[in-house]
């Protein structure tokens, strides 16, 4: 035990009546017994049971994971513990994120407390979050001289569709009485508010605003709730700016809904009212790329008419779409050229510009932009290789590590951690550990540092570690062939193809097996509770909770059969099975064409939805390789990609 701790340990006791033991451990244990006293520590501080925390504690001085239990009792008596402990157990654990996680929860003991000094030492070390940051500027605005800075540093802060912390709320006080809270000010954070549907602070900001105002963020919220209705019913003048966004903001609400309906609506509103040009293009702009990804003819005319403005990448891309979609090639050539450079120089848009030229008679130049596509790994260059009939091009390239690179890594403090934090199964501590000690590498280190994450058999950091380094080309560390029995018995058991099932399963979760979305999708196969359990039941599996989704076996089960059932939904069509197995059936069959087949590639490009998009491409070009790296035979994307039939 560190001197420093025991001093720590000594005083707590003192204030919470427990004391730590006496007695060192006189001899060392070992590695087993080590990480079950730590695991066991960790429990008892959880716990409260600080005369058993301090005796296992004391066992293990020189254990590499002594600094978390450190932590563990530091941030527990932060109140009590001498600032000197603090400061230096931060200064000797920068290879960990446990220093900034206690310098934060120190700086908000420190502002609650008005200890403004050490706060403000403290404080030039860590990357703030809102509360702090605020904390920081309502300490100045009291003390300094020079209050411009902060003004412009408070109006940024308060620029934004999210909630702050509550002790923001005295900033703003402060800047407004300062006379810095402008009106526009107030209604431009209730347009983001608005925007984003976040009606209760939409609310809460109107407090700022005059009494006689507040009506205004009434009728937007009403206009909110049931646009049509209030578009047919406006009771009140439309010449403020104000009152002209809360029409428009209507118009496009209606929208989301009926594109045309919307714009029918807008029509009748300026023979009713007097409207601007900024008016008309916010229009035009929003429901016309509202309507492109309806699918809607009328799209284009829309589209068309938008004055654009030089950073609306946007408006750029949704107009080659939308002609896309209508296979107005012309348009779709003159819309492609307006992109920027950049934007041309993407697999992505010289793909199109090959097909545009393709489709305009222009095969010559067509032919050399798909040979020099087709040289390339990724869902374009796939497809490019198909319009030639050429292989794919994988460009396989090793990363070869030296046994002197892997000593030198392995000598890290940072890295030991991790593997130990890994080693005895603190999964997410040790991600969060691996995460922190990859911010100070360069390129060849985080190649390294993939290989030993192989090594350990930690696939998902081995993927996510070279994915950060400007070496793409190892595609062991990157398409892992992992639980290849699992994978190829419930293949076999649905008749889908392995290399497809990898491709779902690389996207989903990058073989993080415990991965928890945002939505709530579970596991390798990123699956959503209800659905992990209707599988279940049609498969007489009993699953009652998300720990048995999680369950790799029945993950992998659970995936593979819905996957196949999206796809006999789909009539066997895999590009609308994958783009169904993320965003769901009912919305893809809404994406099918009317009237007339659709090329696959132009109904992938014109997904609606950026994730789904995106997703689809991702999972045939990680197919592909898939395909190859398990020896199996190649079906090209434009097997897997038939045309797409109009709707029933």
């Amino acid at each position: 035990m560190s001197r420093r701790l025991l001093g720590v340990l000594i005083l707590a006791g003192v204030l919470t009546g427990h004391w730590p033991g006496a007695a060192l451990a006189l001899f060392p244990e070992s590695i087993e017994q080590q990480r079950g006293d730590y695991l066991a520590a960790k429990r008892a501080i959880k716990a409260g049971k600080h005369s058993e925390f301090n005796k296992l504690y004391e066992k293990l001085d020189g254990y590499i994971l002594q600094n978390y239990l450190e932590y563990e009792y530091l941030k527990r008596g932060i109140g009590v513990v001498p600032p000197e402990t603090l400061k230096a157990f931060i200064d000797q654990n920068q290879h960990t994120p446990l220093a900034e996680y206690l310098r934060r929860k120190w700086l908000r003991y420190l502002a609650r407390r008005g200890e403004w000094k050490t706060f403000m030492d403290e404080y030039g070390n860590i990357n703030a979050d809102a509360r702090l940051t605020c904390y920081r500027l309502g300490y100045l605005m009291e003390t300094s001289q020079n209050q411009a800075p902060l003004m412009v540093e408070a109006e940024a802060l308060w620029l934004t569709y999210k909630r702050l912390p509550s002790n923001c709320n005295a900033v703003f006080k402060a800047w407004r009485e300062a006379g810095h809270m402008s009106r526009d000010l107030i209604w431009a954070r209730i347009k983001l508010a608005m925007e984003r549907g976040r009606l209760s602070l939409a609310s809460s900001i109107s407090n700022y605003l005059p009494v006689k105002d507040r009506v205004w963020v009434k009728r937007w919220k009403a206009m909110y709730r049931r646009p049509d209705r209030e578009l047919e019913n406006i009771s009140y003048p439309i010449e403020t700016p104000v009152a002209r966004m809360i029409i428009k903001h209507g118009v496009v609400r209606l929208a989301y809904r009926d594109p045309e309906a919307a714009m029918q609506r807008w029509q009748q509103l300026k023979q009713e009212y007097q409207f601007f040009g900024e008016d008309e293009n916010y229009v035009l702009h929003t429901v016309g790329i509202l309507a492109a990804k309806h699918h809607l003819p009328s799209a284009l005319e829309w589209l068309s008419a938008v004055s654009a403005e030089a950073d609306d990448e946007t408006l750029r891309v949704w107009r080659v779409k939308a002609a896309l979609r209508q296979g107005d090639w012309g348009l779709a050539k003159q819309f492609r050229a307006a992109l920027t450079e950049e934007e041309q120089q993407s697999a992505q848009w010289r793909y199109w510009r090959a097909r545009i030229l393709e489709e305009n008679d222009d095969t010559r130049v067509a032919k050399r932009l798909f040979t020099q596509l087709a040289q390339e790994r990724n869902y374009y260059g796939f497809l490019a290789a198909d319009k030639l009939g050429r292989d794919y091009s994988m460009q396989h390239v090793s990363i070869e590590a030296s046994p002197e690179e892997v000593s030198a890594m392995l000598a890290r403090p940072g890295i030991q951690v991790a593997q130990e934090l890994y080693e005895i199964g603190e999964i997410v501590p040790a991600r969060r550990q691996w995460s922190w000690i990859l911010r100070q590498m360069n390129n060849r280190e985080l190649q390294v540092a993939a290989v030993i994450a192989r090594h350990w058999g930690w696939y998902d950091r081995a993927i996510f570690t070279v994915n950060k380094s400007d070496h793409l080309d190892d595609l062991d560390l990157r398409f892992p062939v992992l639980y290849r029995d699992m994978v190829e018995a419930n293949a076999a058991k649905t008749g889908l193809d392995t290399g497809w099932i990898y491709g779902v399963m690389r996207q989903e979760s990058a073989f993080v097996a415990d991965a928890r979305s945002s939505a709530g999708a579970l596991g390798l196969m990123q699956l959503m509770p209800k659905t992990g359990r209707q599988t279940g039941r049609r498969l007489k599996l009993n699953i009652r909770s998300k720990a048995s989704i999680l369950k790799v076996e029945n993950n992998v089960l659970l995936g593979t059969s819905y996957l196949k059932r999206v796809l006999d939904r789909n009539q066997g069509h895999q590009a609308l099975a994958t783009a169904s197995y993320n965003a769901g059936p009912h919305r893809v069959k809404g994406w099918l064409p009317e009237g007339k087949t659709l090329p696959a590639d132009i109904w992938v490009e014109t997904i609606p939805f950026n994730e789904t998009r995106h997703y689809v491409k991702n999972v045939f070009g990680y197919t592909a390789i898939y395909d190859l790296r398990l020896d199996g035979e190649l079906t090209r994307l434009s097997e897997r990609m038939p045309e797409v039939v109009p709707r029933d």
